[in-house]
Protein backbone atom coordinates (compact mmCIF):
# COMPACT_ATOMS: atom_id res chain seq x y z
CA UNK A 1 0.00 0.00 0.00
CA UNK A 2 1.36 3.41 -0.92
CA UNK A 3 2.37 5.58 2.02
CA UNK A 4 1.98 9.33 2.21
CA UNK A 5 3.69 11.63 4.66
CA UNK A 6 1.36 12.91 7.32
CA UNK A 7 4.02 15.06 8.93
CA UNK A 8 7.76 14.89 8.52
CA UNK A 9 8.26 16.70 11.78
CA UNK A 10 5.82 14.97 14.14
CA UNK A 11 7.38 13.79 17.35
CA UNK A 12 7.34 10.03 17.15
CA UNK A 13 9.68 8.69 19.81
CA UNK A 14 7.08 8.88 22.58
CA UNK A 15 4.81 6.65 20.55
CA UNK A 16 7.49 4.08 19.68
CA UNK A 17 7.92 5.01 16.04
CA UNK A 18 11.64 4.30 15.91
CA UNK A 19 12.40 4.11 12.20
CA UNK A 20 13.08 6.99 9.84
CA UNK A 21 11.58 7.47 6.42
CA UNK A 22 14.29 9.28 4.42
CA UNK A 23 16.18 7.48 1.66
CA UNK A 24 18.35 10.33 0.35
CA UNK A 25 18.48 14.10 0.01
CA UNK A 26 19.59 16.54 -2.68
CA UNK A 27 19.97 20.28 -2.27
CA UNK A 28 21.31 23.48 -3.75
CA UNK A 29 22.13 26.64 -1.81
CA UNK A 30 18.61 26.89 -0.45
CA UNK A 31 16.38 24.31 -2.18
CA UNK A 32 15.98 20.80 -0.80
CA UNK A 33 14.30 17.60 -1.97
CA UNK A 34 13.91 14.51 0.21
CA UNK A 35 13.43 11.11 -1.37
CA UNK A 36 11.40 8.95 0.99
CA UNK A 37 11.52 5.19 1.41
CA UNK A 38 7.88 4.90 0.34
CA UNK A 39 8.67 6.34 -3.10
CA UNK A 40 7.32 9.83 -2.43
CA UNK A 41 9.41 13.00 -2.31
CA UNK A 42 9.19 16.33 -0.49
CA UNK A 43 10.61 19.72 -1.45
CA UNK A 44 11.02 23.07 0.28
CA UNK A 45 13.18 26.19 0.29
CA UNK A 46 13.64 29.55 -1.34
CA UNK A 47 11.30 30.05 -4.27
CA UNK A 48 11.91 33.56 -5.56
CA UNK A 49 12.15 32.35 -9.16
CA UNK A 50 9.61 29.56 -8.97
CA UNK A 51 12.13 26.81 -8.19
CA UNK A 52 9.38 24.81 -6.47
CA UNK A 53 7.49 24.58 -9.75
CA UNK A 54 4.15 25.22 -8.05
CA UNK A 55 3.37 28.41 -10.00
CA UNK A 56 4.27 30.67 -7.05
CA UNK A 57 7.32 32.60 -5.86
CA UNK A 58 6.58 32.17 -2.16
CA UNK A 59 9.22 30.87 0.26
CA UNK A 60 8.34 27.35 1.42
CA UNK A 61 9.86 26.71 4.86
CA UNK A 62 8.14 23.38 5.51
CA UNK A 63 8.13 20.26 3.31
CA UNK A 64 5.46 19.89 0.62
CA UNK A 65 4.99 17.17 -1.96
CA UNK A 66 7.36 17.67 -4.88
CA UNK A 67 5.48 19.06 -7.87
CA UNK A 68 4.37 16.21 -10.18
CA UNK A 69 6.25 13.81 -7.91
CA UNK A 70 4.67 10.69 -9.42
CA UNK A 71 6.22 11.56 -12.79
CA UNK A 72 9.87 11.96 -11.85
CA UNK A 73 12.73 9.51 -11.81
CA UNK A 74 14.99 12.16 -10.31
CA UNK A 75 14.77 15.82 -9.24
CA UNK A 76 17.74 18.10 -8.58
CA UNK A 77 18.35 21.80 -7.92
CA UNK A 78 20.78 24.41 -9.19
CA UNK A 79 21.38 27.76 -7.60
CA UNK A 80 18.10 29.24 -8.88
CA UNK A 81 16.54 26.53 -11.04
CA UNK A 82 15.34 22.94 -10.78
CA UNK A 83 15.61 20.00 -13.16
CA UNK A 84 13.97 16.59 -13.43
CA UNK A 85 13.90 13.50 -15.59
CA UNK A 86 10.47 12.01 -16.21
CA UNK A 87 9.65 8.32 -15.96
CA UNK A 88 9.49 8.31 -19.78
CA UNK A 89 13.02 9.70 -20.13
CA UNK A 90 11.98 13.23 -21.06
CA UNK A 91 13.69 16.21 -19.44
CA UNK A 92 11.93 19.04 -17.57
CA UNK A 93 13.13 22.26 -15.92
CA UNK A 94 11.72 25.25 -14.02
CA UNK A 95 12.79 28.39 -12.15
CA UNK A 96 15.24 31.11 -13.18
CA UNK A 97 16.18 31.18 -16.87
CA UNK A 98 18.15 34.43 -17.21
CA UNK A 99 20.96 32.75 -19.16
CA UNK A 100 19.06 29.84 -20.68
CA UNK A 101 19.74 27.35 -17.89
CA UNK A 102 16.27 25.83 -18.38
CA UNK A 103 17.29 24.76 -21.89
CA UNK A 104 13.90 25.36 -23.49
CA UNK A 105 15.12 27.78 -26.16
CA UNK A 106 14.46 31.10 -24.42
CA UNK A 107 15.41 33.13 -21.35
CA UNK A 108 12.00 33.41 -19.72
CA UNK A 109 11.62 32.24 -16.13
CA UNK A 110 9.12 29.45 -15.60
CA UNK A 111 7.16 28.85 -12.40
CA UNK A 112 6.03 25.42 -13.61
CA UNK A 113 7.94 22.52 -15.22
CA UNK A 114 8.62 22.96 -18.95
CA UNK A 115 9.89 20.24 -21.26
CA UNK A 116 13.36 20.51 -22.77
CA UNK A 117 13.05 19.45 -26.40
CA UNK A 118 11.36 16.17 -27.25
CA UNK A 119 14.11 13.61 -26.62
CA UNK A 120 13.25 10.76 -24.26
CA UNK A 121 16.65 9.20 -23.65
CA UNK A 122 17.98 11.33 -20.78
CA UNK A 123 19.53 9.36 -17.92
CA UNK A 124 21.30 11.86 -15.64
CA UNK A 125 21.05 15.57 -14.90
CA UNK A 126 23.22 17.96 -12.87
CA UNK A 127 22.43 21.68 -12.52
CA UNK A 128 25.35 23.96 -11.78
CA UNK A 129 25.47 27.56 -10.66
CA UNK A 130 23.85 29.02 -13.80
CA UNK A 131 24.14 26.13 -16.24
CA UNK A 132 22.97 22.54 -16.61
CA UNK A 133 24.67 19.37 -17.83
CA UNK A 134 23.04 16.06 -18.69
CA UNK A 135 23.76 12.57 -19.98
CA UNK A 136 21.87 10.50 -22.51
CA UNK A 137 21.51 6.73 -22.59
CA UNK A 138 24.10 6.51 -25.38
CA UNK A 139 26.76 8.01 -23.08
CA UNK A 140 26.85 11.44 -24.74
CA UNK A 141 27.29 14.64 -22.72
CA UNK A 142 25.13 17.74 -23.16
CA UNK A 143 25.04 21.22 -21.65
CA UNK A 144 23.25 24.57 -21.75
CA UNK A 145 22.87 27.83 -19.84
CA UNK A 146 25.66 30.19 -18.85
CA UNK A 147 28.83 29.88 -20.92
CA UNK A 148 30.56 33.09 -19.92
CA UNK A 149 33.19 31.04 -18.08
CA UNK A 150 33.33 28.41 -20.86
CA UNK A 151 31.71 25.88 -18.56
CA UNK A 152 29.97 24.29 -21.59
CA UNK A 153 32.26 24.85 -24.59
CA UNK A 154 34.68 27.32 -26.22
CA UNK A 155 32.10 29.07 -28.37
CA UNK A 156 31.73 32.84 -28.40
CA UNK A 157 28.24 32.53 -26.91
CA UNK A 158 28.01 33.77 -23.34
CA UNK A 159 24.89 31.67 -22.83
CA UNK A 160 23.23 28.78 -24.63
CA UNK A 161 19.46 28.30 -24.44
CA UNK A 162 19.12 24.74 -25.80
CA UNK A 163 21.13 21.54 -25.21
CA UNK A 164 24.39 21.25 -27.17
CA UNK A 165 26.66 18.24 -27.23
CA UNK A 166 29.82 18.99 -25.23
CA UNK A 167 31.98 16.19 -26.63
CA UNK A 168 31.92 13.52 -29.33
CA UNK A 169 32.90 10.90 -26.74
CA UNK A 170 30.26 8.39 -25.68
CA UNK A 171 31.79 6.99 -22.51
CA UNK A 172 30.77 9.60 -19.95
CA UNK A 173 29.52 8.16 -16.67
CA UNK A 174 29.01 10.78 -13.92
CA UNK A 175 28.37 14.51 -14.25
CA UNK A 176 28.78 17.45 -11.89
CA UNK A 177 27.61 20.95 -12.73
CA UNK A 178 29.74 23.25 -10.60
CA UNK A 179 30.36 26.89 -9.81
CA UNK A 180 31.14 28.21 -13.34
CA UNK A 181 32.75 24.87 -14.13
CA UNK A 182 31.83 21.31 -15.06
CA UNK A 183 33.36 18.01 -13.99
CA UNK A 184 32.73 14.64 -15.64
CA UNK A 185 33.96 11.14 -14.79
CA UNK A 186 34.34 8.63 -17.62
CA UNK A 187 33.60 4.92 -17.50
CA UNK A 188 37.33 4.30 -17.01
CA UNK A 189 37.42 6.43 -13.84
CA UNK A 190 39.31 9.38 -15.33
CA UNK A 191 38.29 12.91 -14.32
CA UNK A 192 37.67 15.70 -16.83
CA UNK A 193 36.88 19.39 -16.39
CA UNK A 194 36.05 22.59 -18.23
CA UNK A 195 35.43 26.21 -17.27
CA UNK A 196 36.69 28.82 -14.82
CA UNK A 197 39.83 28.02 -12.87
CA UNK A 198 40.74 31.27 -11.12
CA UNK A 199 41.68 29.63 -7.82
CA UNK A 200 42.85 26.33 -9.23
CA UNK A 201 39.41 24.87 -8.63
CA UNK A 202 39.68 22.61 -11.70
CA UNK A 203 42.75 20.93 -10.22
CA UNK A 204 45.03 21.34 -13.24
CA UNK A 205 47.97 22.72 -11.24
CA UNK A 206 47.47 26.27 -12.52
CA UNK A 207 44.72 28.90 -12.71
CA UNK A 208 44.11 28.95 -16.46
CA UNK A 209 40.54 28.64 -17.71
CA UNK A 210 39.87 25.41 -19.61
CA UNK A 211 38.11 26.08 -22.92
CA UNK A 212 37.61 22.40 -23.72
CA UNK A 213 36.99 19.27 -21.68
CA UNK A 214 40.43 18.32 -20.38
CA UNK A 215 41.59 15.36 -18.34
CA UNK A 216 42.60 16.26 -14.77
CA UNK A 217 45.77 14.34 -13.98
CA UNK A 218 46.11 10.69 -14.93
CA UNK A 219 44.36 8.86 -12.09
CA UNK A 220 41.64 6.38 -13.02
CA UNK A 221 39.90 5.91 -9.68
CA UNK A 222 37.69 8.96 -9.17
CA UNK A 223 34.32 8.22 -7.57
CA UNK A 224 32.52 11.45 -6.64
CA UNK A 225 32.94 15.22 -7.03
CA UNK A 226 31.32 17.96 -4.92
CA UNK A 227 31.90 21.36 -6.52
CA UNK A 228 28.54 23.10 -6.87
CA UNK A 229 29.46 26.11 -4.77
CA UNK A 230 32.26 28.66 -4.93
CA UNK A 231 35.84 28.19 -6.13
CA UNK A 232 36.91 24.88 -4.65
CA UNK A 233 36.38 21.16 -5.14
CA UNK A 234 36.07 18.16 -2.83
CA UNK A 235 36.37 14.63 -4.22
CA UNK A 236 36.36 10.95 -3.26
CA UNK A 237 38.29 8.15 -4.91
CA UNK A 238 37.16 4.55 -5.18
CA UNK A 239 39.58 3.56 -2.40
CA UNK A 240 37.79 5.95 -0.01
CA UNK A 241 40.53 8.58 0.13
CA UNK A 242 39.48 12.24 0.31
CA UNK A 243 40.94 14.92 -1.97
CA UNK A 244 40.54 18.69 -2.29
CA UNK A 245 41.75 21.59 -4.42
CA UNK A 246 41.05 25.22 -5.23
CA UNK A 247 40.36 28.18 -2.97
CA UNK A 248 41.01 27.46 0.70
CA UNK A 249 39.27 30.37 2.41
CA UNK A 250 38.36 29.53 6.03
CA UNK A 251 40.24 26.25 5.71
CA UNK A 252 37.45 24.58 3.77
CA UNK A 253 39.84 22.23 1.96
CA UNK A 254 40.55 20.61 5.33
CA UNK A 255 44.30 20.20 4.77
CA UNK A 256 45.34 22.10 7.91
CA UNK A 257 46.12 25.34 6.05
CA UNK A 258 44.35 28.22 4.35
CA UNK A 259 46.62 28.01 1.29
CA UNK A 260 44.98 27.64 -2.11
CA UNK A 261 45.72 24.32 -3.80
CA UNK A 262 45.73 24.31 -7.65
CA UNK A 263 46.11 20.52 -7.80
CA UNK A 264 44.44 17.71 -5.80
CA UNK A 265 45.85 17.10 -2.31
CA UNK A 266 44.86 14.20 -0.08
CA UNK A 267 43.10 15.18 3.15
CA UNK A 268 44.49 13.06 5.97
CA UNK A 269 44.92 9.30 5.85
CA UNK A 270 41.38 8.24 6.68
CA UNK A 271 38.92 6.68 4.28
CA UNK A 272 35.49 8.15 3.70
CA UNK A 273 32.14 6.97 2.38
CA UNK A 274 30.46 10.31 1.62
CA UNK A 275 31.25 14.02 1.44
CA UNK A 276 29.42 17.23 0.52
CA UNK A 277 30.67 20.79 0.02
CA UNK A 278 28.73 23.90 1.00
CA UNK A 279 29.83 27.44 0.25
CA UNK A 280 32.44 27.74 3.03
CA UNK A 281 32.06 24.42 4.82
CA UNK A 282 32.34 20.70 4.13
CA UNK A 283 30.72 17.72 5.85
CA UNK A 284 31.74 14.11 5.45
CA UNK A 285 31.28 10.61 6.80
CA UNK A 286 34.28 8.39 7.43
CA UNK A 287 34.25 4.69 6.64
CA UNK A 288 33.60 3.98 10.32
CA UNK A 289 30.29 5.89 10.13
CA UNK A 290 31.42 8.94 12.13
CA UNK A 291 30.39 12.44 11.04
CA UNK A 292 32.87 15.29 10.47
CA UNK A 293 32.84 18.93 9.35
CA UNK A 294 35.34 21.68 8.59
CA UNK A 295 35.55 25.17 7.12
CA UNK A 296 33.06 27.73 8.39
CA UNK A 297 29.32 28.39 8.48
CA UNK A 298 30.08 32.10 8.89
CA UNK A 299 28.57 34.74 11.12
CA UNK A 300 24.85 34.74 11.86
CA UNK A 301 23.33 37.73 13.67
CA UNK A 302 26.78 38.63 14.96
CA UNK A 303 27.49 35.13 16.28
CA UNK A 304 29.78 32.59 14.66
CA UNK A 305 27.59 29.51 14.50
CA UNK A 306 30.50 27.09 14.22
CA UNK A 307 34.15 28.26 14.54
CA UNK A 308 36.45 27.94 11.55
CA UNK A 309 38.46 24.74 11.35
CA UNK A 310 41.01 23.90 8.67
CA UNK A 311 40.96 20.21 9.58
CA UNK A 312 38.00 17.83 9.94
CA UNK A 313 36.33 18.01 13.37
CA UNK A 314 34.03 15.22 14.56
CA UNK A 315 30.36 16.03 15.08
CA UNK A 316 29.09 14.14 18.12
CA UNK A 317 30.13 10.56 18.78
CA UNK A 318 27.62 8.52 16.78
CA UNK A 319 29.01 6.07 14.24
CA UNK A 320 25.91 5.19 12.23
CA UNK A 321 25.81 7.99 9.66
CA UNK A 322 25.04 7.00 6.07
CA UNK A 323 24.99 10.04 3.75
CA UNK A 324 25.31 13.84 3.72
CA UNK A 325 24.24 16.87 1.71
CA UNK A 326 25.21 20.54 2.03
CA UNK A 327 23.45 23.80 1.27
CA UNK A 328 25.01 27.25 1.18
CA UNK A 329 25.51 27.36 4.96
CA UNK A 330 23.41 24.41 6.07
CA UNK A 331 24.04 20.70 6.48
CA UNK A 332 21.94 17.55 6.26
CA UNK A 333 22.84 14.01 7.28
CA UNK A 334 21.00 10.69 7.22
CA UNK A 335 21.68 7.83 9.60
CA UNK A 336 21.60 4.12 8.83
CA UNK A 337 18.10 3.96 10.35
CA UNK A 338 17.00 6.52 7.71
CA UNK A 339 16.43 9.35 10.18
CA UNK A 340 17.28 12.87 9.00
CA UNK A 341 19.26 15.52 10.87
CA UNK A 342 19.85 19.15 9.86
CA UNK A 343 21.87 22.06 11.22
CA UNK A 344 23.51 25.34 10.24
CA UNK A 345 22.06 28.58 8.95
CA UNK A 346 18.28 28.58 8.65
CA UNK A 347 16.84 31.28 6.44
CA UNK A 348 13.73 29.12 6.27
CA UNK A 349 15.70 26.41 4.48
CA UNK A 350 16.02 23.73 7.18
CA UNK A 351 12.35 22.88 6.71
CA UNK A 352 11.21 23.22 10.32
CA UNK A 353 8.89 26.18 9.72
CA UNK A 354 11.19 28.62 11.51
CA UNK A 355 14.26 30.76 10.84
CA UNK A 356 16.14 29.42 13.88
CA UNK A 357 19.72 28.38 13.15
CA UNK A 358 21.29 25.37 14.87
CA UNK A 359 24.93 24.72 15.75
CA UNK A 360 24.34 20.99 16.23
CA UNK A 361 22.37 18.38 14.27
CA UNK A 362 18.64 18.47 15.04
CA UNK A 363 16.53 15.36 14.47
CA UNK A 364 13.62 15.73 12.06
CA UNK A 365 11.74 12.43 12.46
CA UNK A 366 8.97 10.96 10.33
CA UNK A 367 5.52 9.67 11.02
CA UNK A 368 3.76 7.98 8.13
CA UNK A 369 0.16 6.91 7.70
CA UNK A 370 -1.33 4.69 5.04
CA UNK A 371 -3.22 6.44 2.29
CA UNK A 372 -6.34 4.44 3.09
CA UNK A 373 -6.26 5.29 6.78
CA UNK A 374 -5.68 8.96 6.09
CA UNK A 375 -8.54 9.23 3.66
CA UNK A 376 -10.95 7.39 5.95
CA UNK A 377 -10.24 9.59 8.95
CA UNK A 378 -13.40 11.61 9.59
CA UNK A 379 -11.95 13.72 12.38
CA UNK A 380 -10.56 17.05 11.18
CA UNK A 381 -9.48 20.41 12.58
CA UNK A 382 -10.19 23.98 11.45
CA UNK A 383 -9.40 26.77 10.78
CA UNK A 384 -5.90 26.13 9.52
CA UNK A 385 -3.97 28.43 9.90
CA UNK A 386 -5.49 29.23 13.31
CA UNK A 387 -5.26 32.29 15.54
CA UNK A 388 -6.78 31.54 18.94
CA UNK A 389 -9.13 28.56 18.83
CA UNK A 390 -8.91 25.25 17.00
CA UNK A 391 -12.21 23.51 16.26
CA UNK A 392 -12.50 19.73 16.01
CA UNK A 393 -15.01 18.32 13.53
CA UNK A 394 -16.69 14.97 14.28
CA UNK A 395 -15.00 14.75 17.69
CA UNK A 396 -17.51 12.55 19.55
CA UNK A 397 -14.83 9.86 20.11
CA UNK A 398 -12.05 12.29 21.06
CA UNK A 399 -11.26 12.65 24.75
CA UNK A 400 -7.86 14.36 24.98
CA UNK A 401 -5.10 16.00 22.97
CA UNK A 402 -1.38 16.79 22.91
CA UNK A 403 0.39 19.41 20.78
CA UNK A 404 4.08 19.28 19.85
CA UNK A 405 6.31 21.83 18.14
CA UNK A 406 8.54 20.94 15.19
CA UNK A 407 11.50 19.88 17.34
CA UNK A 408 9.41 17.41 19.34
CA UNK A 409 8.67 19.44 22.48
CA UNK A 410 5.22 19.00 24.01
CA UNK A 411 3.75 22.50 24.41
CA UNK A 412 0.09 21.84 25.34
CA UNK A 413 -1.96 18.88 26.57
CA UNK A 414 -5.45 18.55 27.97
CA UNK A 415 -8.98 17.25 27.56
CA UNK A 416 -11.34 18.30 24.80
CA UNK A 417 -13.93 20.88 25.89
CA UNK A 418 -16.83 21.81 23.58
CA UNK A 419 -14.96 20.42 20.55
CA UNK A 420 -12.33 23.17 20.84
CA UNK A 421 -8.66 23.65 21.73
CA UNK A 422 -7.36 27.03 22.89
CA UNK A 423 -4.17 27.86 20.96
CA UNK A 424 -3.78 31.49 22.02
CA UNK A 425 -0.68 30.74 24.09
CA UNK A 426 1.23 29.27 21.13
CA UNK A 427 3.86 31.22 19.23
CA UNK A 428 3.54 31.51 15.46
CA UNK A 429 4.74 28.42 13.60
CA UNK A 430 3.93 24.83 12.67
CA UNK A 431 2.62 22.28 15.19
CA UNK A 432 1.46 18.67 15.35
CA UNK A 433 -1.79 17.89 17.18
CA UNK A 434 -2.45 14.37 18.50
CA UNK A 435 -6.15 13.72 19.12
CA UNK A 436 -6.81 10.66 21.30
CA UNK A 437 -9.92 8.54 20.95
CA UNK A 438 -11.65 6.93 23.90
CA UNK A 439 -10.25 3.53 22.89
CA UNK A 440 -6.67 4.80 23.09
CA UNK A 441 -6.13 5.20 19.35
CA UNK A 442 -5.11 8.58 18.00
CA UNK A 443 -5.17 10.66 14.85
CA UNK A 444 -2.65 13.33 13.97
CA UNK A 445 -3.01 16.67 12.22
CA UNK A 446 -0.52 19.36 11.27
CA UNK A 447 -1.57 22.99 11.69
CA UNK A 448 -0.10 26.48 11.47
CA UNK A 449 -0.49 29.05 14.26
CA UNK A 450 -0.41 32.67 13.12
Amino acid sequence: MKKILLSLFSFFSIYNYSQGCVDRIVCSDDMITLYLLDGNSLTWGRNQYGQLGNNTTTLQNTPVATINEDNWLVVNHGRMHSVAINQDGTLWTWGNNAVGQLGNGNTNNSYIPVQVGTDSDWTAISPGNLHTVALKSNGTLWGWGNNGAFEINNSASTYITSPVQMSLDTDWNKIYGGYFKTFVIKNNGTLWGIGRNNSGDLGTGNNFTLLNLTQIGTDTDWLKISAARDRYTIALKTNGTLWAWGNNENGRLGDGTTINRPAPVQIGNSTWKDVAAGNFHVIGIKSDGTLWQWGSYGWINGIMLIPNSNVPVQVGTDSNWKSVAAGYSSSYAIKEDNTLYAWGYNGGYLGDGTSTSYANPILFPCTTLSEESFENTDISIYPNPVKDELNIFNSTEISSFEIFNVIGQKVIQGTIQNNKINTAQLSDGMYICYLYKNNGQFVTHKFIKE
